[in-house]
């Protein structure tokens, strides 16, 4: 039986030389902040990397970036552990089953079982980075359809929540965008969607339902690819009347509050990330 209802599990392939080998580049350890607990947790079945203060009041389930093909929970630390600190809360980064291996639905399934574990316990905020934004999202609307309690908010990340690959920004910010780019989101798509429409409303969530989404609050860099995803998902929420707060830098490179640790713009977002937090989670 499908509990979640969002169809079987896709057979899935083997992983190419180059894209193993990518993970492997991509498996590096940013600093955790003194002050808070870092533990490795398995929550709903899956194994999680938790970094929480003494007595978190809340705590934001974040989804990595990666295109859906790699990430490494321990690249991070430095920003979970910042935003632990901040807003008094813990944070929970799933290591979610990853394409073309485990196409969709499996990662959100991971996701759901998390979150089904989590939200019985205390407030949740869900977060998510590039395509781990799209997993956010795609939960929400998820816990929505299910009747789970609703998490807090939503905190998005140079968030890829259209998986049709068809925005303007991909072309107006080609040579801009040193991280992502329309030939690697197409590649990207495909091995995530599998026989999955690139249009399919919970995979692909920016044409999904977003009516009764929580408050939502969205940072994304003015010379990113996945620039348009993210300034048309926040007006498509404001006209349907869901809260939404977007951020836009200039010069920053994509997922900037993560992977930059010093520079202004990052202590500004994770402050305002923070706060939109501890505002939600009461």
């Amino acid at each position: 039986m499908d509990r979640w209802e969002i169809g079987p599990d896709q057979p899935g392939s083997p992983a190419p030389a180059d894209l193993i080998e990518k993970r492997r580049l991509s498996e590096f350890k940013t600093p955790a902040l003194d002050g808070v607990i870092t533990s490795e947790e398995v929550i709903g079945g899956v194994d999680c990397l938790v970094v929480s203060v003494l007595e978190p009041t809340s705590t934001l389930l974040h989804f990595h970036g990666g295109g859906f093909r790699l990430g490494w929970t321990r690249t991070w630390l430095n920003y979970a552990s910042d935003i632990a600190i901040q807003a008094n809360c813990r944070v929970v980064i799933p290591t979610y089953r990853l394409a073309p291996e485990f196409p969709y639905p499996a990662a959100l399934r991971d996701a759901l079982d998390v979150y089904d574990d989590l939200h019985a316990s205390g407030i949740v905020v869900i977060g998510g980075d590039s395509a781990g934004g799209a997993l956010a999202v795609s939960l929400a609307m998820m816990a929505r359809k299910h009747s789970l309690t609703r998490p807090a908010g939503l905190v998005l990340i140079s968030p890829w929540l259209d998986l049709s690959v068809t925005a303007k920004s991909y072309s107006d910010n080609s040579k801009s965008d040193a991280m992502f780019s329309e030939s690697a989101a197409k590649e990207a798509a495909a091995a995530y969607l599998g026989a999955t429409s690139e249009y399919d409303p919970i995979a692909s969530p920016f044409h999904g339902d977003v009516v009764g989404l929580p408050s939502t609050i969205i940072f994304v860099s003015g010379s990113e690819v996945l620039l348009d995803d993210s300034i048309n998902f926040a007006r498509s929420l404001s006209d349907h009347g869901v809260v939404a707060e977007l951020f836009v830098a200039e010069n920053m490179p994509h997922i900037w509050p993560v992977i930059l640790l010093d520079q202004d713009q990052t202590q500004d977002a994770r402050k305002n990330i923070a706060r939109f937090i501890q505002r939600v989670a009461i």
